[in-house]
């Protein structure tokens, strides 16, 4: 039984994503509980990703949905992405028994509550990754004034080594070099890179929003329970709490 004098949220990561939890244990306001698990992410090249993508997320959703989950969030942003259509996010709600957010559909929020319309996006993919990114925010109507990645996807040794141990400067500084001056925000959609402390060194050196799916599925999960959620750091977003 889930106590009333506490808020659980289940989050969904691909199996070996420990970034994400570290993330939101750096922002948990009192009174609100997280718990993470983990799912195989499915192959690129599945006949029906999202039919796979909602089969390997049935067990992780039931032990959350066990452990008293009020909402969960499904924080994989490329998964998400390719599964945002309405009916396939009911379909997982459905599949949860309590409602979702998805990391995609937190930054869709986002971007509307920031009014933005143009975006630069820095990511640690290559280019397969790079376009699910791009072909998602120009379907929603978003300008991607520009794109880069690292390409850290391209093994799974590589990622393994280099993307969980990303350093936040190493992470502004390519947003930074990434940024022009077409751009209203940042994004870093990635939840497998550190980015809250990433953020606040973009904003500071940039002086305009950065947005990253981790702090936003924060936000909008919080804010679909009505919890203030709100920090002096990890961005404008955050900190302002629209």
């Amino acid at each position: 039984m889930n106590s009333s004098a506490v808020t659980r949220i289940g989050v969904l990561v691909p199996a070996g994503n420990t970034v994400h939890e570290a993330e939101f244990a750096r922002l948990r306001p009192a009174g609100v509980e997280f718990a993470f698990r983990g799912f195989a992410y499915p192959s690129a090249d599945s006949a029906d990703f999202c039919g796979d993508l909602a089969q390997r997320m049935a067990a992780p959703m039931a032990e959350l949905r066990d452990w008293g989950a009020v909402l969960m969030l499904i924080g994989c942003t490329t998964a998400s992405m390719k599964c945002c259509e309405p009916a396939q996010e009911a379909r997982f709600a459905a599949l949860a028994g309590v409602p979702v957010v998805t990391a995609a559909a937190a930054s869709r929020e986002a971007f509307a509550a920031l009014q933005l319309r143009s975006l630069a996006v820095a990511t640690p993919y290559g280019d397969s990754g790079n376009a699910t990114v791009a072909q998602f925010l120009r379907a929603d109507g978003m300008t991607v004034a520009a794109i880069a990645g690292l390409g850290l996807d391209r093994s799974p040794e590589v990622w393994k080594t280099e993307a969980v141990t990303l350093p936040a400067r190493r992470v502004a500084d390519f947003a930074a070099a990434t940024d022009v001056p077409a751009a209203d925000a940042m994004y870093l959609p990635c939840t497998g890179v550190g980015s809250i402390e990433a953020i606040d060194l973009f904003e500071q050196q940039q002086r305009k929003p950065a947005l990253s799916s981790v702090q936003a599925g924060y936000w909008a999960c919080l804010r679909r329970l009505g919890i203030d959620g709100r920090r002096d750091f990890g961005g404008h977003l955050i900190r302002s709490w629209p």
